[in-house]
């Protein structure tokens, strides 16, 4: 048993580390950071520890400094502090230990954000599916070298275009801070999702405690812009005979559909806009069957209509939540499996998705956001990630649903009943070929009494030599045919 166990341990191991996802902490400490680290009364470093305790995926922990690559002799950007385990005391120790270098020349050093960024996913990610978490006050030199200022440039398109980074949040925080060189009002924490299982851990991760409790605001949705959203709360269905829930991942769960014929589910409930920082302005909303689970041995089900009302959103703000939304779904006719197993089958869960759909679609960004942002940083020191709603005209928001179909037991119970009602014709009819019957017969012009069982024949002979074949029926008399004389024996 313990050699089983162990074979247990080294087949899930793998599975387990492929689950997990690195987070790569790449925290600036070039010249424009440097009240964030003198200041004693900034809460930099705390910030930094609550940062990783609460944002880890599970996986391994790398914290790294980065400044501009080949300004320090013999230190690469990004430069990495600590690798390993998520083990607090030792990344406290590390943070702690990240200073403000200084150039040969006494200056301290510029940034590059974008050889950051490259260098994490290359060098320290290699490749491989990752969270990187940036924190930066968004500024650099002005008079830094041209090559740089491109790079800087490189960083904002790369985070806006790239299909490399499905998912980027950040979270504006304010912290006043003051050095000897220069003075700051707050930094930006950016979340950036490298590879798709990275993009769906952020996206849970961004909705956990860790980071709900560090900051005071939900993170701000900077790429996918087009992925609205939207969540629906059913409340009441007016369809007889239908449940609906809505379970904590967010799936619609409508159970008690009648299987055999098409049907129609009538919901109301709530919607709500996690947009944020934005406003939907207007949009046109329209709602269809995206998929829908392909039942073995049946035709593929046809995707009916599905509809929504309202049908157009106006000024909706981020956390409104739409009263009476009503859900209209068509759901085509769903038969039993084939077979007999079909028969035997109570209910069938299926599986599809339904999107809403948000045409004509306009964003601006929350008034309060804007305030607190220019509290933050000025406004066009941002990359242009965060003005990318100007160009979103649709979006669609995936809503997950599972069908619980009900089949009726009245077919298998008239199945059973008729198959019984066979096995008791069967049983009477054994029993009428097996039993011996009196039978009255003339032959001959005589009168004769014969015991005989259903397709049994006898000879039956007369005082005068004449010879007889009687065969039973299994109904009505018996047949009686002269036998000729030079036939008997």
């Amino acid at each position: 048993m313990p050699a089983l166990f162990a074979l247990l341990l080294c087949l899930l191991a793998p599975i387990q580390a492929l689950a997990q996802v690195t987070s790569v902490y790449l925290i600036q400490n070039s010249g424009w950071m440097e009240p964030f680290y003198i200041d004693p009364n900034a809460a930099f470093r705390p910030l930094l520890n609550a940062l990783v305790a609460g944002s880890n995926a599970g996986g391994e922990v790398v914290i790294a400094d980065f400044d501009q690559d080949g300004q320090l002799p013999g230190r690469h950007s990004p430069n990495v502090v600590y690798r390993g385990p998520d083990d607090a005391a030792r990344i406290s120790r590390a943070i702690a230990a990240i200073d403000l270098p200084g150039q040969p020349n006494g200056r301290l050093t510029d940034a590059d954000f974008d050889g950051a960024l490259v260098r994490g996913i290359n060098t320290i990610l290699e490749g491989r599916p990752g969270i990187i978490w940036l924190v930066t006050n968004n500024r650099n030199s002005p008079n830094n070298s041209q090559r740089v200022n491109e790079n800087t440039r490189d960083f904002a398109r790369r985070l806006g275009s790239s299909p490399a980074l499905p998912v980027i949040v950040s979270y504006p925080v304010r912290m006043p801070a003051r050095g000897h060189l220069y003075s700051a009002t707050g930094l930006i924490v950016y979340g950036i999702a490298y590879g798709n299982e990275a993009a769906a851990e952020l996206r849970r991760l961004t909705r956990a405690p860790g980071l709900t409790r560090l900051f005071s605001d939900p993170a701000v949705q900077l790429k996918p812009l087009d992925q609205a959203p939207l969540v629906f709360t059913p409340q009441i269905t007016t369809t007889p005979g239908l449940t609906v829930s809505r379970s904590p991942d967010g799936r619609l769960r409508i159970e008690g559909v009648p299987g055999g014929r098409a049907s129609a589910v009538d919901i109301t409930g709530t919607l709500r806009s996690d947009y944020y920082p934005h406003v939907i302005d207007q949009a046109q909303v329209t709602l269809r069957w995206e998929s829908l689970d392909h039942i073995p041995g049946q035709a593929a089900l046809p995707l009916l209509q599905a509809s929504i009302e309202p049908r157009v959103l106006h000024r909706v703000a981020p956390r409104d939540v739409l009263q009476d939304v009503r859900i209209r779904l068509d759901i085509p006719r769903i038969d039993r499996s084939p077979g007999l197993a079909g028969w035997l089958q109570h209910d069938v869960t299926l599986h599809g998705t339904l999107a809403i759909d948000l045409g004509g679609l306009t964003l601006s960004l929350q008034d309060g956001f804007v305030a607190k942002m220019s509290q933050i940083a000025a406004m066009d020191q941002l990359p242009a990630v965060f003005f990318d709603n100007r160009t979103v005209t649709a979006a669609s928001a995936a809503l997950p649903v599972t069908l619980v179909v009900h089949f009726s037991a009245m077919p298998l119970i008239l199945a059973l009943l008729a198959l019984f009602g066979l096995l008791l014709l069967l049983a009477l009819l054994l029993f009428l070929l097996r039993r011996d019957r009196d039978h009255t017969v003339t032959l001959g012009g005589q009168v004769r009494r014969v015991r005989l069982r259903p397709f049994q024949t006898r000879l039956v002979v007369l005082p005068d030599g004449r010879a007889f074949s009687v065969r039973g029926r299994l109904a009505g008399p018996p047949a009686a045919t002269e036998r000729d004389p030079a036939d008997q024996r």
